[in-house]
């Protein structure tokens, strides 16, 4: 998942409670609401939706697109690449092994 969508998906409750609640409170105020208590829900949502955004962007800034792993965990990936190399260099030598019979086998075929 791209650090983008991350971050996107992250505000998505921000933008909803910023955005949204106010709008929902400017519908139903056109419904009868009271014009003080539209005023104050207002308020309220778009004051934690800046408290939201703020958490959200400094644990973004937190973790980072870039987070270096601790020297154990780079040994260990090391080794692992290591023994994937080791095994790849085996399976390319099997396929030229079974290269060599396939085409020794089909030799033997034609006489």
């Amino acid at each position: 998942m791209g650090r983008t969508l991350e971050i996107s998906v992250m505000m998505l409750p921000t933008i909803a409670i910023g955005f949204g609640v106010p709008v929902a409170c400017l519908f139903y105020l056109n419904q009868g609401l009271n014009t003080l208590i539209a005023g104050i829900i207002s308020g309220v949502a778009i004051f934690f939706a800046f408290i939201l955004g703020v958490v959200t962007i400094e644990e973004g800034l937190r973790h980072g697109p870039v987070q270096y792993a601790d020297s154990a965990e780079t040994e260990k990936l090391n080794i692992l690449r290591a023994s994937q190399r080791a095994t790849l260099e085996e399976l390319d030598g099997i396929i030229v092994l079974l290269k060599e019979i396939r085409d020794t086998l089909l030799a033997a075929e034609k006489t």
